[in-house]
């Protein structure tokens, strides 16, 4: 009876024990991307990556993946130095030659895993995959996040937790050290093409004297799973205007509802907010979604600090229930707001903008008017979204929907949180397991025949 009941118990606790909480729940992080190395990239190229668990973590077998899967070669094979164990909280680099990034970074001391890469300068997949061909990361990147234009720059992860990266304020990157990055890329729009709905504003006041304020953020790919990423703002800056100097503004999308009661057709909308201290006329913008369809702007006009609200019936843009991209171009056709999500949207709910690296869902609707959320972040009980959030930081944000006291908090806390959750969830199952198996026992021993016993 005993053995049966250890048997139950074994059971149970496989039964509940989710099998993937252990490793492929992204233990192991890309940290950061050198993809286009000063001068020549041949034998330069490398990519950090970090264990953000409180564990070693082990990589014989793991590969890396460029559109084909390489061998993570154990130091000190090829110039590898270190081992393939990853301490906790520690970063290690995958370089392409592990001879030649020794060279480049003479005094780097940390762990140089040699293998083969070859990334492109345009865009490119690259993933992390474990000795059981399970995908631990996967980051999608594009020139236009940086590092192209201006080479020798990386581009580096905004947080462990977000999928949004940016490019390195130094050149050669930071391997082996806390990221240093800037999401900041600002974009001129000559006076004609910003279309100012009133031309006797000549002088713009800025509200803060903040310099980091008046940056634009550079763009953010989509990524795995994705992201998940990261949008763009433009903001005002503090300036004359005269028919030939550039003006600086920041429009951006902030809530969109994709799978709403009744007819999906007739009931979706975007709600747009404009940041600056202008009024705009957005004539040549326009808005486009993850399959390609554009919105252009024509006559509508937004004012300073306000809302504009987009109906599906004016735009003919459907929004995805399972996943969508919406990204807002300047007249030149410059990204000036990415914002996506993964997962399945529940009916009634929007997507919407509570702080800078900050979306979630919410049942409180609210187009025209500053966002509100239920007490609870977590709306949503189907697939977790991935979502392409802002590059801009937490302390530069001047937005209608941001609690600078709490949003820092929220965003590192999040992971920890899950974690803490999944924890809960596991000692409930074996909890459940035990108290089944007793359970059982007893049944068992009471429907069963006792066994004799010889004397």
């Amino acid at each position: 009876m005993f053995k049966f009941l250890l048997f139950l118990i074994t059971i149970f606790i496989f039964l509940f024990f989710p099998y993937h909480y252990s490793l492929a729940s992204g233990e192991i992080i890309i940290n950061e991307i050198m993809y286009d190395f000063l001068g020549s990239d041949d034998k330069h190229e490398w990519v950090e990556i970090k264990n953000i668990s409180d564990k070693s973590i082990d990589l014989k077998g793991w590969y890396f993946y460029d559109g084909k899967n390489h061998l993570l070669n154990e130091p000190p094979k090829n110039g590898g130095q270190g081992s393939l164990i990853i301490p906790a909280y520690s970063y290690a680099i995958l370089a392409d030659d592990a001879v030649t990034f020794l060279t480049d970074y003479s005094n780097f001391s940390g762990i140089v895993i040699d293998t083969t890469m070859s990334l492109n300068n345009t865009s490119e997949k690259i993933q992390l995959i474990d000795n059981n061909k399970n995908i631990i990361d996967e980051v999608v990147y594009q020139k236009e996040m940086g590092g192209n234009e201006n080479k020798g720059f990386s581009l580096e992860r905004v947080d462990q937790f977000s999928n949004q990266f940016c490019q390195s304020n130094n050149v050669s990157g930071s391997p082996g050290k806390e990221n240093d990055f800037n999401c900041n890329k600002e974009i001129n729009l000559p006076t004609s093409q910003a279309s100012l709905i009133s031309e006797e504003k000549t002088e713009i006041s800025e509200k803060t004297t903040d310099p980091d304020i008046i940056d634009i953020p550079d763009v953010l790919s989509s990524i795995n799973s994705s992201a998940i990423n990261s949008s763009i703002e433009k903001t005002t800056s503090t300036s004359t205007i005269n028919q030939t100097s550039p003006i600086k503004v920041r429009i951006l999308i902030n809530e969109f509802i994709p799978n709403p009661s009744g007819s999906d057709a007739e009931n979706e909308w975007i709600e747009l907010y404009n940041d600056s201290d202008i009024d705009l006329n957005l004539k040549d913008w326009f808005l486009e979604d993850a399959s390609g369809k554009k919105y252009i702007f024509d006559s509508e006009k937004i004012n300073q600090k306000d809302y504009l609200i987009l109906s599906s019936k004016d735009t003919k843009i459907s929004l995805n229930n399972n996943g969508e991209t919406l990204k807002i171009f300047s007249p030149n056709k410059e990204l000036a707001f990415q914002i996506s999500y993964e997962g399945t949207a529940k009916e009634g709910f929007s997507f919407a903008r509570f702080g800078a690296n900050d979306w979630r869902w919410t049942n409180i609707l609210t187009p025209g008017d500053k966002n509100q959320f239920n007490d609870n972040p977590k709306v949503l009980d189907n697939k977790k979204e991935d979502v392409i959030i802002e590059g801009e930081t937490t302390q530069n944000s001047n937005l209608p929907n941001s609690d600078l006291g709490q949003i820092s908090s929220i965003e590192n806390s999040s992971n920890v949180s899950s974690n803490k959750n999944k924890d809960e969830v596991m000692l409930m199952a074996i909890g459940l397991g035990l108290i089944l198996s007793i359970g059982v026992a007893i049944f068992l021993k009471k429907i069963l025949p006792p066994v004799s016993q010889n004397k």
